[in-house]
């Protein structure tokens, strides 16, 4: 599938001593193309129950891998290639890339009150108490978010000096991968100051130099493939509990509701910081470190008057 995407069309070459392609235009250039691809795959199953003894249920479960090197454009969070001359370097998993999900949604009319199966003789008193109340849940289980990781050059190998954007076709350049070391390494290492979770494992990375030993400028870009990492997987679970009241006016009902998001109040944790930070040459000392989650569990109540 053919997408747009920005890049610069003006890019200085590091294997051209850094020269550019217009060399009488000094200046960065923005340009779309239309050369940019992507591929989906998936395997998708639905259940789907209707009312059946006051039970609506419906489970979607898809099993899914998307690729592409060009996830968005003309985004605040678009993604951009690390080299405008080799944009196949960029293909890796989708950012929306979620190889598993299952979502289970369900609404049950419990059995209680006047004309159910239990109670069906209770007097009003019982009936609006206990009669008409429904539950409805979505329980929400799928794999974590795809993150790229990235770092910053030495301004003197900075190929669009003047493309601050990504929307706009900056670089994204990517650190070099050590061999045999995971790119992440779960929640339990944290950070004796603040809490937060190292959860890129800074010993996989090393920063490419910005000259070698005899003095020349080395290419910014380095073998790391977009979107290395995962965050963990989102587990959540909402409930709503709610009920009708009659009133003497036949046109006047009132619905009572409590909504519980995230009941069990899972901790699912955002993206890492993408930025690696260190001695360029040298292994990063800093960045990966996931500082904030989802929202926890949230509780609000509300009253509807209908007429």
């Amino acid at each position: 599938m053919k997408l747009e995407g920005f890049l610069n069309a003006n890019q200085k070459n590091p294997s051209l001593n850094f020269a550019r392609p217009y060399a009488n235009w000094p200046s960065d250039i923005t340009a779309a193309f239309n050369t940019f691809y992507s591929n989906y795959n998936s395997l998708q199953v639905r259940y789907e129950q209707r009312m059946v003894a006051g039970l609506t249920l419906l489970n979607s479960f898809s099993w899914s891998h998307s690729l592409d090197n060009a996830s968005a454009s003309l985004e605040g969070n678009t993604p951009s290639l690390q080299d405008a001359n080799n944009p196949s370097a960029d293909y890796a998993q989708s950012d929306y890339n979620l190889p598993i999900a299952n979502i289970t949604s369900l609404v049950y009319e419990l059995p209680f009150g006047r004309g159910c199966r239990f109670m069906n003789d209770a007097n009003a008193f019982v009936d609006t108490v206990l009669g008409g109340w429904q539950v409805s849940g979505i329980n929400t289980m799928q794999a974590g978010t795809a993150f790229n990781v990235v770092y910053t050059p030495n301004s003197a190998t900075a190929v669009s000096p003047q493309i601050s954007a990504t929307f706009r076709g900056a670089n994204e350049y990517r650190p070099n991968v050590v061999p045999g070391q995971k790119a992440t390494q779960g929640r339990s290492v944290k950070l004796p100051s603040t809490g937060y979770i190292q959860y890129v494992n800074l010993s996989a990375y090393t920063l490419p130099a910005t000259k070698n030993a005899a003095g020349t400028l080395l290419s910014p870009f380095s073998n790391a493939s977009r979107n290395p990492g995962r965050t963990p997987a989102f587990y959540q679970t909402d409930l709503a509990v709610n009920k009708k009241f009659s009133t003497p006016l036949e046109s006047l009902k009132v619905e009572f509701r409590t909504e519980f998001y995230n009941i069990f109040n899972h901790t699912n944790l955002y993206l890492p910081s993408s930025g690696l930070g260190g001695t360029l040459g040298g292994s990063p000392t800093s960045g990966g470190v996931i500082s904030s989650t989802f929202q926890p569990r949230i509780i609000q109540f509300g009253v509807k008057v209908m007429f």
